[in-house]
């Protein structure tokens, strides 16, 4: 299908809902990685993340396009990587389209310096472009494998304050793209009370007076002694809806517990539809499901997560790993039940402690298979990460038998965790997916 805006050549490839919202399918196996890197990187978030499509490139070159196209793209990357370093990056999306990432400058700065490499290659493959409009856009994360596209004219695109009113300012979004509403039904049935997708990817839900969006990521997870790839950890993405403020760990860890469980319920929802999304091939053989505590006593709750979870692990093959969340103050005994009850369900169960050795000590007795710690993401050479990540490690071991640490953000912080002593580990998608693929 092909997109006509006013004064453009058609846009091939995107698609557009009823009230104009236009959309991009990426049609590749790594499309889950690319709109996790997003996320994680918050680039789409703060308005970082621009699209050139080279349609009129196409139209202008005719039969040459063919042989060209290769090239141009080359061009653009070797242009876009003398300039920006990384964190900065770039990828081909697909056959028309190219995505600039320009996480160092403020949009409006980032959208010129896009729109110039549009420019530069224009000039160079297909002559005179100086008078045209660039075939820019703002790129959203909209679901596993969408992107939503919005259209920037660089007379009116500036930085955060004023940019905002430019994404609000819209027509209401609908429940679901028109021409994708099949997609917007949820792959397993959970969560009455929760919207389905709305807008820039997830759900979106309204909690204590404030819309909430819950995505989830896929985080590759590793057993440390071989430094195997063994499966994939659900981590939620949550974000003011208004505002576009990714929500820290502490931030959802302070939502009461009905809204907690919805959030919980909502992010295992996504999760379980990124992992649908991909190939068998893609696919490891343990999956990791994270909630609070206070979301898996209740019989709801678990009952709907249990249910859910077990049905698409039993569709795709995998494994189940229970981890138990927001722990701290409860009980032995508290915990020692609910791991008893989630049990049947699963592979195994772990809880999630902070990154303290009392913390930590606290899992002893709960009838848990590991603990579970969150890596801080300060910097520290590999001498001092050792040091750190040995603590932990040994008061994991001793509570429970087993330490993992979550969202390392390269391979070499988990090198370094393997000689501390770590057992399993996992790591950002985004560290996966090198600046410079």
């Amino acid at each position: 299908m092909s997109v006509e805006l006013p004064g453009d050549t058609a846009l091939a490839g995107v698609t557009a809902d009823q009230n104009g919202r236009l959309f991009l399918t990426l049609l590749r196996d790594d499309a889950a990685d690319i709109i996790e890197r997003l996320r994680e990187t918050h680039a789409d978030a703060m308005g970082r993340a621009y699209l050139l499509r080279l349609d009129l490139f196409a139209e202008r070159l005719g039969s040459k396009w063919d042989s060209k196209r290769d090239l141009i793209f080359d061009h653009l990357k070797a242009a876009f990587e003398r300039k920006f370093p990384e964190p900065d990056w770039c990828i081909r999306i697909n056959d028309e389209s190219f995505l600039v990432v320009i996480l160092t400058l403020g949009e409006h700065k980032g959208a010129l310096s896009a729109a110039e490499l549009w420019y530069t290659a224009g000039q160079f493959f297909i002559g005179d472009v100086s008078k045209m409009r660039p075939a820019l856009f703002e790129a959203i994360a909209d679901d596993v494998d969408r992107m939503r596209l919005i259209p920037i004219d660089l007379t009116k695109y500036f930085d955060r304050t004023e940019a905002r009113p430019f994404r609000d300012a819209g027509r209401p979004l609908p429940s679901a793209p028109e021409d994708t509403a099949s997609r917007g039904t949820a792959a397993v049935g959970m969560g009455a009370a929760i919207r389905r997708p709305g807008g820039a990817g997830g759900t979106l839900m309204t909690v204590a007076g404030r819309s909430l969006r819950v995505a989830s990521s896929a985080e590759p997870v590793f057993e440390m002694k071989k430094l195997t790839m063994i499966g994939h950890r659900l981590e939620p993405v949550v974000t003011d809806a208004i505002g576009n403020v990714l929500l820290d760990p502490r931030a959802i860890a302070a939502l009461d517990w009905g809204d907690r469980e919805q959030v919980d319920i909502a992010s295992i929802e996504q999760g379980l539809k990124v992992l649908q999304m991909r190939s068998p091939e893609q696919r490891k053989i343990i999956m990791i499901v994270p909630a609070a505590f206070s979301t898996f006593s209740s019989a709801r709750a678990r009952g709907r997560i249990t249910s859910a979870v077990s049905s698409a692990a039993q569709e795709m093959g995998l494994k189940v790993l229970y981890e138990v969340r927001q722990l701290n103050g409860v009980p032995p005994g508290r915990v020692l039940e609910i791991t008893g009850m989630l049990k049947p369900f699963c592979m195994t169960v772990v809880g999630h402690a902070g990154a303290d050795t009392k913390a930590i000590a606290a899992l002893k007795g709960c009838g848990l298979a590991g603990a579970a710690v969150d890596y801080d993401g300060q910097r520290r050479d590999d001498s001092a990460l050792e040091i750190y990540l040995s603590h932990i490690s040994n008061a994991a071991k001793s509570a429970t038998g087993a330490c993992m640490i979550h969202g390392f953000d390269t391979l070499r912080q988990m090198a370094t965790a393997r000689l501390a002593g770590v057992t399993h580990a996992s790591v950002k998608s985004s560290g996966l997916v090198t600046a410079r693929k």
